[in-house]
């Protein structure tokens, strides 16, 4: 019943989503956000970022929430474009709202909200690759945007890898667009380093990122613990109505949706090997795990069961914020 409404493709879904995630996100502000817990991990763009957040708080909120509101927006309208969800419906707009606000820092700018977007556009360049044919061009702009976002938020290097299992799970490719692809997400790394090193700024350097940031596989990693086993058993039971919908349709979709679930593991495993993955869990999965969610609600056709997943989320979401 609560989210029959945004199964459709009324107006009146969209404003009411985008009335749910602006309240939510500015009462989880204003009674949740403390800028003295969060801690700087030493990256430039997080300083600044922090910098920011520290003497403009609620500007920083705003922005925040509208880049949350646009990757939503965005979201949408690429798995429209492509297929890949039942009906025209606003529901991975609430998920991506949702799962982008997920931790405290996320309520303002931060590495994870400034990334989505621009690594968003380049799951869709990935996505929207046509069967049998590889445009060099795109799989180039895919992996240099890549490569920004890590710039910014170290885990989105993790798309890098799905770039590259598109490349022969897709389209069965030759070798040139895996180098060509190793080649854009290195680009913009070299030249931020070849700026920091010219302004003698070496402890900024991003390459030292992946020493700094690695560590051999951790279960303390996925802490608190029972939150996480938690979230991870609710993905499961997601997980399993998920393939269970993706087996109906037809090939090119069903492979787009193996392909989200190949980013949603890669996720979940590497959050095992960061050093500092406390609140990356949920962070690592957002553009994965807001499709799973979206495809499991439009394929279960019982309102109470659809209600009773989305309390389970939202229970969850509470646990996060406020323990237990």
């Amino acid at each position: 019943m609560m989210l029959r409404i945004f199964k459709t493709s009324q107006p009146l879904a969209w404003i009411l989503i985008v009335l749910i995630l602006v309240v939510l996100r500015m009462l989880l502000f204003v009674f949740v956000y403390s800028p003295a817990e969060i801690v700087s991990s030493g990256g430039l763009f997080e300083n600044w970022i922090l910098q920011f957040n520290a003497f403009l708080p609620w500007v920083s909120h705003i922005i925040s929430t509208l880049i949350v509101l646009f990757t939503g927006f965005y979201y949408n309208k690429i798995a429209q474009s492509l297929g890949f969800l039942q009906s025209i419906n606003f529901l991975l707009l609430l998920f991506t709202g949702l799962f982008m606000s997920f931790y405290p820092q996320d309520l303002v700018l931060s590495p994870m909200v400034i990334s989505a977007p621009i690594l968003l556009y380049s799951y869709y360049l990935i996505l929207e690759q046509p069967k049998g044919s590889v445009r060099y061009a795109d799989v180039f702009n895919s992996a240099f945007f890549i490569g920004f976002a890590a710039l910014v938020f170290l885990p989105s290097w993790i798309m890098l890898l799905i770039l590259l299992i598109a490349l022969g799970y897709l389209n069965q490719t030759t070798w040139r667009p895996f180098v060509i692809s190793i080649i854009g997400f290195l680009t913009p790394w070299l030249f931020f380093d070849v700026l920091v090193f010219t302004f003698s700024s070496e402890p900024f350097l991003k390459i030292n990122e992946w020493a700094e940031h690695f560590e051999q596989f951790q279960i303390r990693n996925f802490e608190p613990i029972y939150f996480s086993m938690a979230f991870l058993g609710v993905l499961i039971i997601h997980s399993v109505i998920y393939f269970k919908a993706s087996s109906r349709t037809i090939i090119k979709i069903q492979k787009t949706l193996t392909l989200n679930f190949f980013y949603l593991l890669l996720a979940v495993v590497f959050t095992g090997f960061f050093t500092d993955a406390e609140n990356y869990l949920v962070s690592m999965m957002v553009l994965p795990i807001s499709v799973i969610f979206t495809v499991v609600h439009l394929e279960i056709k019982k309102w109470w069961v659809s209600d009773l997943a989305f309390l389970a989320l939202l229970g969850l979401m509470y646990v996060n914020y406020f323990g237990v």
